[in-house]
């Protein structure tokens, strides 16, 4: 069995001076981690048990939360070439009557774009330019790892080792990373199934978040007349399409939806349109083993519900390359990364299923009262339920926060406090 070296020291002003990092997936969130790395002075290898890197999915909506940590890559340009930016949340009910209409909402105002959606494979082509694509090793699956005081070594299924000083888990819901840290667990099925499609239609103005009896349809306008939706319903794990195919399906189950749902569905090619089951990962306390940490889905996966799946994936490899930037020592920087990301992301993940719950109760009686209070809220009040989410900043972090990585360092990315408590 060979070993590459190569590992650095870990030594100087910040963990990142002459060191090594192994990153485990080359998704939107290990992409990321490897441009912030990079730009923090760490040599980058990224492992890819695919053959090529590709993101199979559809239109994807990056929250003013990932776009400010995207800006701080120098990457707000490339966002802005392949996304639409959206400027409010309009949400009614399944007949279209107005249930909030946040596009005048002062705070939102304040936001200016609220998110700008794109298309997943477009995004991980603009994340790949802005990456060394040299350092991407393709068909390289890992299968485990081993640690000692001084070194990681990240073991692939083809009998080779590769040493470096740092490892991170990037390899999603089924990580066999995490499953090594904190052992083998099956993810959580959430009860629901979700679609998601990329429609050829004009969009202008069909931006719409719809509340049925127990179901949900989003539409939000994309680039080169596209528009991306998707829907959500209750149903039992591991359902089959019908055989009359996705689309019919769909067209089925949202059919005297108000318009422009059928519409946009009719719009969509069968390929286009995919479907998952949606599952969640059981939480944890640490994320971190010495050398050794998680990011993205392989730490934290939750329900689509917020649409901030991707985004705290952006957001956890921004605020990682700080923490190795600026911590003498890799596995104090590990420890300050887990402390500044574990809260907030547990915090989003029961927001988002509390959202999935509301939004698809499934009584008539039920949901017509759901309706019914959601009209008589104020629009301050329900922007504010969104604001601790979108307003947060990746702190900029300082030489000596580990040692106290508390309240300060915390006020320096919360712009308004948390409105969900644990």
């Amino acid at each position: 069995m060979g070993v590459s070296s190569g590992a650095g020291s870990g030594a100087g002003s910040g963990a990142g001076t002459s060191a090594r990092a192994i990153i485990i997936g080359g998704g939107i969130g290990g992409v990321t981690a490897g441009i912030a790395l990079q730009q923090a002075g760490i040599d980058v290898i990224m492992l890819e048990r695919a053959e090529e890197l590709q993101e199979v999915g559809s239109g994807l909506p990056l929250w003013t939360n990932a776009l400010s940590a995207l800006q701080k890559l120098g990457l707000a340009e490339a966002i802005e070439a392949i996304g639409i930016p959206a400027t409010a949340v309009k949400v009614s009910n399944w007949r279209g009557g107005i249930l909030a209409d946040l596009r005048s909402e002062d705070l939102f105002k304040e936001l200016g774009t609220i998110s700008t959606v794109v298309h997943r494979a477009e995004l991980l082509a603009a994340l790949l330019n802005a990456f060394d694509q040299e350092k991407v090793q393709l068909g390289a699956t890992c299968v485990g790892f081993r640690q000692d005081t001084e070194h990681v070594y990240a073991r692939l299924a083809d009998g080779r080792e590769l040493a470096a000083d740092l490892l991170i888990g990037a390899d999603g819901l089924h990580s066999t990373i995490r499953a090594q840290l904190f052992g083998a667990q099956k993810p959580t099925y959430a009860g629901y199934t979700c679609w998601r499609g990329v429609a050829d239609i004009d969009s202008t103005g069909l931006g719409t978040w719809t509340w049925g009896k127990g179901y949900q349809f989003g539409i939000t306008p994309m680039t080169n007349d596209r528009a991306y939706w998707f829907a959500q319903r209750y149903t039992p794990e591991g359902m089959q399409d019908k055989e009359y195919g996705r689309k019919c399906e769909v067209l089925e189950l949202f059919n005297d939806w108000h318009d422009p749902i059928p519409r946009v569905i009719q719009a969509t090619k069968e390929e286009h349109i995919l479907r998952n089951d949606v599952y969640e990962q059981k939480h944890l306390r640490h994320w971190s083993h010495g050398r050794v940490t998680l990011l993205g889905d392989a730490a934290h996966a939750m329900t689509p519900n917020l649409g901030q799946g991707a985004c705290l994936a952006i957001e956890d490899a921004v605020v990682l390359a700080s923490c190795l930037k600026t911590t003498p020592d890799v596995v104090s920087a590990l420890k300050l990364y887990e402390t500044l990301r574990i809260r907030r992301t547990y915090s989003i993940a029961q927001f988002a299923r509390l959202m999935g719950w509301v939004v698809q109760l499934g009584n008539p009686l039920v949901s017509g009262i759901r309706d019914g209070i959601a009209k008589r809220i104020p629009e301050e009040v329900l922007s504010k339920s969104l604001m601790w989410i979108l307003e947060y900043k990746t702190p900029d972090l300082r030489p000596g926060d580990a040692q106290n990585p508390g309240q300060e360092v915390q006020k320096r990315s919360i712009v308004r406090p948390q409105t969900l408590e644990l």
